[in-house]
């Protein structure tokens, strides 16, 4: 089985039902991740779990297929669904409008902003977003989550467990403006598609 492509659960900022993405390591020479697109550019998404296989050969003429996608969708029903990693962005925007800056808030938000920066630098075609991904404040709870959080639990667990952080400041209002930049942009430049018989 492939390790090198993930399904992303993605609940939508005003959405009703989450949505599937890919993400995937590609094979070039500096192992780009990259979200799995069309050949326009935009965010290839997928109503259903398990029409996704279907949906993306149905839709095979007008995506960006990679190196190992023909693999993967070999090996599509060896998957396990119970190991999704999850974007649920009406929970995490919530929690930052709210200032409820807890550890699991900043992880989410350094996930999204991560996955954001993926997509802007996948194509240059959308170097246009960069200047979303790059708010200042948005790079203040980044930066906050990994010298505060990341690193210090990845060094050392047991330390980190009776550590007192510093606390995190930021602009809150500017902070949420910028989150909700940055949803809108993805969202936008994202097609769902549902299977057709």
């Amino acid at each position: 089985m492939n390790n090198d492509t993930w399904i992303l659960k993605y609940w939508p900022l005003h959405g009703s039902a989450p949505v599937f993405l890919l993400w995937y390591t590609d094979t070039d020479k500096e192992n780009t991740d990259k979200l799995f697109t069309f050949k326009t550019g935009e965010i290839f998404a997928s109503h259903s779990l398990n029409d996704l296989k279907a949906t993306i050969i149905q839709n095979f003429d007008a995506i960006n297929e990679f190196e190992n996608l023909k693999n993967w969708l070999n090996d599509f029903e060896n998957l396990d669904f119970n190991e999704l990693t999850v974007y649920d962005m009406p929970k995490m925007y919530a929690a930052v409008k709210a200032q409820e800056f807890e550890m699991e808030t900043l992880e989410d938000l350094t996930n999204f902003i991560n996955l954001f920066g993926d997509y802007v630098h996948q194509d240059d075609s959308n170097k246009y977003l960069m200047p979303l991904s790059y708010n200042k404040h948005l790079r203040k709870a980044w930066d906050y989550f990994y010298d505060s959080v990341f690193w210090p639990r990845f060094n050392d667990k047991d330390r980190f467990e009776t550590w007192e952080r510093p606390p995190f400041k930021v602009n809150a209002v500017k902070m949420t403006q910028g989150l909700e930049e940055l949803i809108e942009s993805f969202e936008g430049n994202m097609i769902v598609l549902n299977y057709t018989l």
